[in-house]
């Protein structure tokens, strides 16, 4: 597992600094101080090596949920854990990163749809935000948590994917931000 974690944690860096496509098996592999036989044992592909990585931003979101952050509303804790979102993906992974990540999400139907799974840490801070606003009278409950998350999801999805196709020409957090809480104002229940 040691050796698994250090080619990812490789990987990632020289992703990061060079972009997905230009950066070899070779490379990674001298970079990990690792061998072609120790890769191919982990990853069938340099592809499957990319879809290992999401636990990474998991983990960050994991991060995000153990700080203690105190706000009035919880509608402003959302926003906050969405703004953390945005800030991991420009300065942690990148827009090539992030580029070759949705593409591999999208290019055939075989591809396991990881960004959508419900069991990502991600999606589960949200739904319990979401929740807990709901039980305080602070959301709409017209819409289950779960049906909230996706839709609030779908909004971030879409930001970051017109940032890839923009090629980043705008700030990520900035204009994410601006629709997000477009989208947070129409489910906050207004006292």
């Amino acid at each position: 597992m040691e050796t698994k974690k250090r080619i990812i944690e490789c990987a990632r860096e020289l992703f990061k600094e060079k972009g997905y496509y230009s950066v070899t098996v070779d490379e990674i592999i001298k970079n990990a101080n690792s061998s072609k036989g120790s890769f191919y044992t982990h990853f069938k592909s340099k592809e499957e090596l990319l879809f290992n990585m999401i636990p990474l931003a998991d983990e960050a979101y994991f991060e995000f949920s153990k700080m203690d952050i105190k706000t009035e509303k919880i509608i402003d804790k959302i926003s906050l854990f969405i703004q953390y979102v945005f800030k991991n993906i420009e300065e942690q992974i990148g827009l090539e990163f992030i580029s070759t990540i949705y593409s591999s999400q999208i290019k055939d139907f075989k591809t396991e749809r990881f960004l959508i799974a419900s069991e990502r840490t991600y999606y589960q801070l949200l739904k319990k935000a979401i929740k807990e606003g709901q039980e305080n009278n602070e959301i709409k409950q017209e819409k289950t948590p779960e049906h909230i998350a996706d839709i609030l999801t779908s909004c971030v999805r879409g930001v970051i994917y017109d940032w890839c196709l923009r090629k980043g020409e705008f700030n990520l957090r900035t204009y994410g931000m601006e629709i997000t809480n477009m989208m947070l104002s129409q489910i906050e229940l207004k006292n």
